[in-house]
């Protein structure tokens, strides 16, 4: 499985999207609608789509197929892998379909499509002469991504730290970051200053900016597997990718580098702001990040194909056992 994802023949990305639609099948025919913390923007979705949960599925699928072929764009232009590589799709299409509850119709799978972005513009910083339009465009993506969640507002820290990664440290590099994000609220609070609903929008806008430490577990069996297995190869990969960041290529240490620091953070603001499992989904990307560059890597690849292979057909089995309950 992890050599077949290694080449990018155009039969791999038909398989992607076949895999991509079995998986999403059950929730494109009977459609949830999202039920987690709110989000003011996925809110105005919602209501964009007339409430209609068939609409904003299907665009979530359309949006997560956008997202993979980007996601795995930035990983090859980063160095993460070969040119040819499609691991980290298939990986990201698992990550991303590895819980059940409310996982096909969800504010994180709009903030992820932005994430990409984020992460391709800090990504790119080595090979950029003027730095400050990408920090700039970072910033400014990243606060209307916490317009879905406000605590994402803190994921300024990792833009700042990839600005020290790439030893780009200057006032106007920092100053900038905080221009950019704060341009989406801007415009947010004078809406809804004239359309005489700030106190209403502004609360639900900030609602999920407030410490809760309280745990969330997993209480569907099959979620549980997966997780499990999932979350093991997760680290084996990571204290696999850190034991071994001694990579020549000074600007692929440094994306690897910026990539662990992504994860991290957005780890921290789980375990403050999160109370919800889907929630969790927003760490899809640097997790298949990490686990595409370290499979990709490794020699022995037999165990690591008999987990991927197993979690592949639990998430499938997840879907469809809740696809006949429903029927």
């Amino acid at each position: 499985m992890i050599r077949f994802f290694s080449t990018g023949y155009l039969s791999r990305y038909l398989l992607l999207f076949v895999i991509t639609t079995v998986i999403w099948m059950p929730s494109l025919i009977f459609p949830t609608a999202y039920s987690g913390i709110s989000s003011y923007a996925f809110n105005q979705i919602a209501c964009i789509t007339c409430q209609n949960t068939y609409l904003q599925t299907f665009l979530s699928f359309i949006i997560i197929l956008i997202t993979t072929l980007l996601l795995n764009k930035i990983a090859v232009d980063g160095g993460l892998t070969t040119k040819t590589s499609t691991l980290i799709a298939l990986l990201y299409i698992m990550l991303t379909s590895s819980i059940l509850s409310n996982a096909h119709n969800n504010p994180v799978i709009y903030i992820n499509l932005i994430a990409v972005f984020i992460l391709a513009n800090m990504m790119s910083l080595s090979y950029t002469k003027n730095t400050i339009p990408a920090i700039f465009n970072a910033s400014l993506l990243l606060g209307i991504a916490s317009l879905f969640y406000s605590q994402l507002v803190f994921l300024i820290l990792f833009i700042w730290l990839a600005i020290i990664i790439h030893r780009l440290v200057a006032w106007r590099n920092f100053a900038v970051t905080i221009i950019g994000i704060t341009v989406p609220y801007i415009f947010a609070l004078t809406w809804f200053f004239f359309t005489n609903s700030l106190l209403e929008d502004s609360y639900q806008l900030f609602y999920s900016l407030h410490i809760n430490i309280a745990p969330v577990f997993f209480t569907n069996p099959i979620d549980v597997s997966i997780s499990v297995i999932m979350v093991g190869l997760i680290i084996i990969s990571t204290f696999g990718v850190l034991g071994n960041l001694n990579e020549k290529n000074i600007n692929l240490r440094r994306n690897i580098t910026i990539i662990i620091y992504y994860g991290i953070i957005m780890i921290l603001i789980l375990v403050l702001f999160s109370k919800s499992t889907i929630s969790s989904l927003l760490l899809c990307i640097p997790a298949a990040m990490i686990l595409g560059y370290w499979l990709s890597g490794i020699k022995n690849t037999k165990w690591y194909n008999i987990a991927l292979v197993s979690s592949l057909i639990l998430i499938i089995l997840n879907q469809y056992i809740n696809f006949f309950i429903d029927a």
